[in-house]
């Protein structure tokens, strides 16, 4: 946000349903693929540039995210095609740590190691207490709901059982590879229509080293305007949260790198337009 500020745009930042210290009130939450809050919100967004009363300035839209927000940025832009432009004003968007295909990726996440024992762990654990909420909340704290597998849920020893046990049934997926395969926005780059800049780092632990799709980008010969960078370092978006040094901010520099590269990206594209 500090490095878009900085260039002088208006920013808005959308949490997740229960990511904002306000508890969710519906038993799904959000998910991988989630973008009905996006088009919400740019469906009012366009509202107010309808409605002569409000006054409202119509000015370009730049969507950017980071992890699953990067996915959810993508994958709303490929569902929209040029209705992203049409209808919004969405000139570009620009993201980091995008997941692309999380049914390469789970591989990596629930494999032993490392992330096993330390990210999956403890990732697990709060999805098992969201789920034991759930069931409290929604469904009158019986175990044999059929609302998900709770009993399931809380036998789950990776990330890829529960969301076999929870995700799939309450959002209607036959299991969790039909979900990877519905959501993950690497389907969705052809459908793209607007710029669109992904930067991912290649030590990502919880991403498939091996996959890198430039087929589908304008460097690879596709026809959507999509760019991808594949940096050699940077793990899971290390990089966007490096902590300045008092010597870059007596410099005058209001963000690491990563933030005032996708604003740059965002910069390029307006002075282009």
């Amino acid at each position: 946000a500090a490095a878009y500020l900085n260039d002088g745009l208006d920013v808005v930042c959308i949490n997740f349903r229960g990511c904002c210290g306000t508890p969710n009130d519906t038993l799904g939450g959000y998910h991988l693929g989630f973008t009905d809050d996006l088009r919400h919100f740019l469906k009012l967004v366009s509202n107010l540039w309808d409605d002569e009363e409000e006054l409202f300035e119509k000015r370009p839209i730049y969507l950017s995210g980071f992890s699953l927000g990067a996915n959810m940025v993508t994958k709303c832009l490929g569902e929209l095609g040029e209705a992203a432009f049409s209808l919004y004003n969405i000139h570009g968007a620009a993201v980091c740590g995008a997941p692309l295909d999380c049914e390469r990726n789970i591989k990596c996440l629930d494999s032993t190691g490392f992330n096993r024992l330390v990210y999956s762990q403890n990732f697990l654990k709060t999805m098992k207490k969201r789920a034991q909420q759930q069931l409290d909340q929604y469904c009158d704290g019986d175990p044999d709901t059929t609302a998900f597998d709770y009993k399931r849920a809380m036998a789950a020893t990776t990330i890829a059982e529960m969301e076999n046990a929870v995700i799939a049934p309450i959002y209607g997926y036959r299991d969790n590879v039909d979900y990877y395969r519905c959501e993950s926005c690497y389907y969705y780059l052809p459908g793209v229509a607007v710029p669109l800049y992904i930067i991912n780092a290649g030590d990502d632990p919880f991403f498939c080293p091996e996959f890198y799709p430039m087929e589908e980008t304008v460097d690879g010969g596709s026809l959507a305007p999509v760019k991808l960078l594949k940096t050699d370092h940077g793990g899971h978006l290390g990089f966007i949260f490096h902590q300045l040094e008092e010597n870059e901010t007596s410099r005058g520099k209001v963000a690491s790198w990563m933030p005032l590269e996708l604003a740059r990206f965002i910069r390029h594209v307006g002075e282009s337009q």
